[in-house]
């Protein structure tokens, strides 16, 4: 009879954990949003070379960071700018330039009074530092509702084959 007591008080209690719930001191933190927009893709022929001009709109919260691949070849000649254009921070944007693991350029903002609005940059891929680059926004502040609005620019080669040069995050508006 002792144990017919028991096993039903444990049932009751699994029971009761199951209808209402137990509260766990784990919290998990939703990453910071990030999205774009493709203001324009267009073609532009130059010095003989025919050249791809991506302009993005990119919203990213406090916190976030925004990366676009590029998949270049040797001697392949590149050139990026951004502007913040609703910064609510007053420019908060850390932007950096890797190939492969080596950091080529890096401008970051560590607070909103030092923040940068804009940066440019160009670079030419090269077989010693790799073929594929990756461009890199993060808005410094931790605060997710300080959320930065980018307004950047990407030009490079058109290719002859069918390879896809650039790759951006899947997030659109």
């Amino acid at each position: 009879m002792k144990q017919f007591k028991i096993a039903v008080s444990v049932v009751m209690v699994l029971a009761m954990l199951l209808i209402v719930g137990c509260s766990g001191g784990s919290e998990t933190a939703a990453t910071p949003a990030r999205t774009y927009e493709i203001v324009k893709m267009t073609k532009v022929n130059s010095q003989n070379t025919e050249w791809q001009v991506c302009q993005l709109r990119l919203e990213i919260e406090g916190g976030g960071i925004f990366t676009i691949d590029l998949n270049l070849a040797d001697g392949d000649k590149v050139d990026c700018w951004y502007k913040t254009e609703k910064p609510t921070t007053g420019g908060s944007v850390g932007f950096q330039v890797k190939a492969g693991v080596a950091v080529i350029y890096n401008t970051v903002a560590t607070s909103a009074t030092t923040g940068i609005t804009s940066d440019r940059l160009s670079f030419t891929a090269s077989q010693s530092t790799g073929t594929s680059y990756r461009l890199i926004f993060e808005n410094k502040l931790a605060d997710k509702k300080s959320k930065e609005t980018i307004f950047a620019e990407i030009i490079y080669p058109v290719k002859d084959s069918s390879a896809d040069v650039i790759f951006i995050p899947l997030e659109t508006k």
